[in-house]
């Protein structure tokens, strides 16, 4: 809860009703920030990982002893910043840009930056018997894997491979099989205002939200309002 960038002003931008004006308020620059004393990255890693960290955080400067949380960082921006590395060839977990969240530490917990080798898939699209030969991404029984199969219409013709679920996949799954209606990552949300100003205010801080996360996708219908 400890803000990221601190802005100092003389003065607080005011509306005509004397309201803070948050459309004036100045966006944090590179020294709102919290930094560390600089040193240029060192090789090709700490490089590209640099020239990343400073498009995703929208810094100048990034040393090789910042730290991406303090520079502006946050969950929503290590996703983004983990699908870039992946793009220049970084392989990245973030998980691992969690617990070494300053950039020698990243360059060093990704090596070489090698994408993790996947076996290709061993079952031929006429296969008409799986054996555990042919799962190499998990460790099944045969009496398991027949087992699977009678779940499957077309049986081991309509399987194109078997493998575990990733942690976040067995939560959405858990969540979808405990949901008696609906879909739980589905939610809808319904606001009622007794004047224009107040929902001109929710609105812009709708807007923000939006703004500021990229990756939030929200759909909203307005009722009931004497004017657009």
């Amino acid at each position: 809860m400890v803000p990221s960038a601190f802005v100092v002003l003389p003065s607080f931008p005011l509306t005509a009703n004397g309201k803070l004006d948050r459309r004036a308020l100045p966006a944090p620059d590179a020294e709102a920030y919290a930094s560390r004393e600089y040193e240029a990255p060192q090789g090709a890693v700490e490089q590209t990982l640099a020239r990343l960290w400073a498009e995703v955080l929208k810094v100048e400067q990034v040393g090789r002893h910042d730290h991406f949380f303090e520079l502006g960082g946050h969950s929503l921006l290590a996703v983004t910043l983990i699908e870039r590395m992946r793009q220049a060839g970084l392989s990245a977990d973030v998980r691992v840009l969690f617990s070494q969240p300053t950039l020698a530490a990243l360059a060093a917990a990704i090596g070489s930056g090698k994408e993790i080798s996947v076996p290709e898939n061993r079952i031929a699209a006429d296969c008409e018997h799986i054996t555990p030969e042919l799962l190499p991404l998990v460790k099944l029984t045969q009496e398991t894997i027949d087992r699977l199969l009678t779940t499957v219409p077309g049986g081991a013709r309509n399987v194109q491979d078997i493998y575990p679920l990733a942690p976040l996949q067995e939560g959405i799954l858990y969540h979808h099989l405990a949901a008696e209606q609906g879909d739980p990552y589905v939610l809808q949300s319904q606001f009622a205002f007794d004047t224009l100003e107040r929902f001109e205010a929710f609105v812009e801080a709708l807007q923000v939200v939006i703004d500021r996360h990229d990756i939030l996708r929200t759909s909203v219908v307005w009722e009931g309002l004497d004017e657009p």
